[in-house]
């Protein structure tokens, strides 16, 4: 999943959100070195991705594309599923778009001192053009595409998958209404148990 989807998975509380965007700019172990909040954020981030990758309504879009096309098929799907949410958001939130992103650039930048160079400069980017908001714009996949494919350091034709992404879209937003709700429980049950652990610790 990519930005829009890991914030709202990443629930309501700010220092989880931070995390949530956090998870595409930090590897390695988790050391302490932000706050414990945040590192929680990082940790489901990871989860989330992992439990994408694994789905079988991911597995089995992934199979829809041409060969040449299937190992850079998870990432041109991040993109545009990221799209189905922003696009019909109020499904998936009560908040509306514009005040769900508002809400998350606001929590972000009270935060941008445990943000990594990179994820700062991202940040300043994604607020200046509102690129939450833009997401819901069909326009906005082939441009993410274009960026990810020049930031990747391997070869790779992602910048040539609109086309495809176009073609089987109704297969793809099928995908999308199958994983999107296994991805929301799960996240909110581990929020939830990460929550409650003090209270069983002093019970």
């Amino acid at each position: 999943m990519n930005f829009l989807a890991h914030l709202l998975l990443s629930g309501s509380d700010p220092d989880w959100r931070a995390g949530g965007f956090l998870g595409d700019f930090i590897r390695g172990p988790l050391t302490g070195e932000r706050p414990a909040a945040i590192e929680r954020g990082i940790a489901l981030h990871r989860h989330v991705d992992a439990s994408s990758d694994r789905h079988s309504a991911v597995r089995e879009a992934t199979l829809l594309f041409p060969t040449p096309y299937r190992r850079w098929a998870p990432v041109a799907l991040d993109l545009l599923f990221d799209h189905f949410l922003a696009r019909d958001f109020e499904r998936w939130d009560l908040q509306p778009l514009k005040a769900f992103s508002r809400e998350c650039y606001e929590q972000l930048g009270a935060r941008r001192t445990h943000f990594t160079d990179p994820a700062r400069r991202f940040l300043d980017r994604m607020t200046e053009v509102d690129l939450l908001t833009a997401y819901a714009h069909r326009s906005s996949v082939p441009r993410a595409l274009a960026h990810v494919s020049a930031r990747a350091r391997r070869s790779n034709p992602l910048a040539e998958m609109n086309a495809t992404l176009k073609e089987l879209e109704p297969e793809l937003q099928a995908a999308f209404e199958r994983l999107m709700p296994t991805l929301m429980a799960s996240s909110r049950a581990r929020i939830a148990a990460a929550f409650d652990e003090p209270n069983r610790r002093s019970g």
